[in-house]
């Protein structure tokens, strides 16, 4: 019984550690103090056709790799509803809607399509998938919330003819072979060239403060 005690202790203590390791990582190992952003579930306006949710697709790759990174304190909320547009000029309402964070980061999918590229006899050499996110991340710390990043990060993915086409009814996000497919790929890269542009500023926005 003596031998099963202590390992039901040991076995407390190691979950506690656990939840404390979660509250440390708020801190840089010198004790500075993380910048607590939150990020709300992307919108998306693209009216691109697939079986699943391209913002919350987004938003996870998006989330991981800010987390990854290892240098702001990230808190999504990808249920969170805005009481305004987030990408209006009225932004005050920020505040009340998070007031335990210092950042807001507002994504929306402004363009996800796929354009044919032809040759200049007409043939049809290759698809592209074009992509636009536009990006606000908002400063709450002052009397009243400053915008410190606002543009719109684009790319293209060249996908080739030559290739065989992937049937997204099929091959969707969550599986392995979705990640290696041609949207998988661009979702990724563009997701992560968001992420590190919205690090950089929110950064250089703590650090000047």
């Amino acid at each position: 019984m003596r031998i099963l005690s202590a390992l039901a202790f040991a076995l407390f203590l190691g979950g506690c550690a656990t939840q404390d390791s979660t509250i440390i990582t708020r801190f840089h190992d010198d004790g500075r103090a993380k910048p607590v952003v939150v990020l709300p579930s992307m919108i998306d306006t693209s009216c691109f056709d697939v079986s699943w949710s391209l913002s919350e697709e987004l938003t996870s790759i998006i989330a991981d790799s800010l987390k990854k990174g290892g240098k702001i304190f990230l808190q999504s909320q990808e249920d969170s509803t805005f009481s305004a547009n987030p990408f209006a000029g009225d932004f005050g309402w920020m505040k009340t809607e998070f007031p335990d964070h210092e950042f807001a980061v507002f994504l929306e999918l402004a363009e996800h399509e796929f354009a044919s590229s032809e040759n200049s006899s007409g043939e049809e050499l290759a698809n592209n998938l074009k992509m636009g996110i536009r990006i606000r991340v908002v400063d709450l710390r002052g009397g009243s919330p400053k915008i410190v990043l606002q543009e719109i990060v684009r790319d293209s993915y060249y996908i080739p003819k030559t290739l065989l086409p992937t049937d997204y009814s099929t091959i969707t996000w969550g599986s392995e072979e979705y990640r290696k497919s041609p949207m998988g790929t661009a979702h990724g890269q563009i997701a992560r060239e968001v992420a590190a542009r919205v690090s950089e500023y929110v950064l250089l926005a703590k650090s000047s403060y």
